[in-house]
């Protein structure tokens, strides 16, 4: 089990563990840009996928390649700000990959290549 190891200085290794294991991979550049946001926005960063192990990205309809499974991707839900919002900062930021779901009201963030999607 993943301890509340901090990474930085809003974020702890716990936060980005798999939810069905509890195994965590996460690149320290992802780390970096999301503490960057959180002091840009001055509002918590609450992560709600990080790494997940093959299985649970399986469960969950995750792409074969998720950037989850690699430790390079997290979804995230910030209150105060609506997803339009977060999704300019982060593109910004230099984000790879941003997927809005407006449905679920989460906003996906990766360090892959430029790209964007919606649903």
């Amino acid at each position: 089990m993943v301890n509340d190891f901090k990474i930085s200085e809003n974020f702890n290794l716990r936060e980005f563990a798999c939810k069905c294991c509890g195994s965590v991979k996460v690149d320290s550049e992802l780390v970096g840009k999301l503490q960057i946001l959180r002091n840009r926005i001055k509002r918590p960063v609450i992560i709600t996928s990080g790494y997940r192990c093959p299985m649970h990205n399986k469960e969950v309809g995750g792409n074969d390649n998720s950037y989850h499974t690699q430790g390079l991707a997290v979804d995230i839900v910030v209150d105060g700000y609506s997803l339009d919002e977060l999704e300019a900062i982060a593109r910004a930021m230099g984000f790879g990959g941003i997927g809005v779901y407006k449905t679920a009201k989460f906003i996906h963030l990766d360090l892959g290549p430029l790209r964007r999607w919606e649903l």
